[in-house]
């Protein structure tokens, strides 16, 4: 295998354990053999930029893949970013305000954007994703770049609802669920492995040269993208089957212990 000279982890479900935090001893410890190894190391979530930078104020070289990689960020500065056309935005728009129980989260650049018809409590929850949320009356209001858009719904309603997105927004947008009742819907063409790709040839860094970490479906391509893509111990079986490898869950501390091994060996 290549010598690693970059490392991609996901968020949720990957790096950070179920109280959604991290060992920061043990992090503080590797990330010392990454910078002696000159390793980029990067963070690849579906969440929001501000939300992720927060995680690792004392890292500013940290290289952040958000949105589900459409915007990527290094030290404040844009290096990448992918948007909705402005006809494309309302067409999502419109297509998702016509189906009942389904709160729209618009993500952009500036903040994200929520209708005021939004109850405090959702709001409150919303806000522990998005560190910049604003209210708007109509999201035709909304003056910023839209990388992707969000959504809550029912549980019991989340697949029914992605097959009828998937044919009223075809060509338009992808969604993509998670399961527990949270719908993304992205630009076709853009995921994490793409933000990686865009790495690659900013940075003159192959995919063979990466490593990445991950759990979830949006994973998958990113996985796969890279020379050695590493499967959580929690992770689903088709990730697994996606991966070149597995480590432990995300609360027995896997990314870390993975690179620690994988710099020392």
């Amino acid at each position: 295998m290549s010598k690693i000279k970059l490392i991609a982890t996901d968020m949720d479900g990957t790096f950070l354990n179920s109280q959604n935090s991290y060992d920061f001893e043990s992090f503080e410890e590797v990330h010392k053999l990454i910078d002696a190894n000159d390793i980029k190391f990067v963070v690849a979530s579906g969440n929001q930029y501000f939300q992720l930078r927060s995680f690792f104020e004392k890292y500013p070289e940290t290289i952040y893949v958000s949105e589900n990689g459409a915007l990527i960020m290094f030290n404040g500065t844009e290096y990448w970013s992918s948007s909705f056309t402005p006809i494309n935005y309302m067409k999502v728009v419109d297509i998702a305000s016509q189906i009942p129980n389904l709160q729209l989260v618009a993500c952009g650049k500036k903040s994200a954007y929520v209708l005021d018809t939004i109850s405090d409590e959702l709001f409150k929850d919303i806000n522990k994703y998005y560190f910049r949320l604003k209210k708007v009356t109509s999201f035709k209001d909304v003056d910023d770049e839209i990388l992707k858009f969000a959504s809550n719904c029912p549980n019991e309603v989340t697949d029914k609802l992605v097959i009828e997105l998937m044919v009223s927004l075809d060509g338009i947008a992808i969604p993509v669920s998670s399961g527990h009742g949270s719908i993304d819907i992205i630009k076709p063409g853009v995921n994490k492995a793409t933000g990686l790709k865009k790495l690659s040839e900013l940075l003159n860094i192959s995919p063979e040269e990466m490593c990445a970490f991950g759990d979830g479906g949006n994973d998958i391509e990113m996985l796969e993208y890279v020379g050695d893509g590493v499967a959580m111990g929690n992770a689903t079986d088709e990730v697994k089957s996606a991966a070149s490898h597995v480590t432990n869950s995300n609360n027995q501390n896997g990314v870390v212990d993975y690179i620690r091994k994988m710099i020392i060996r």
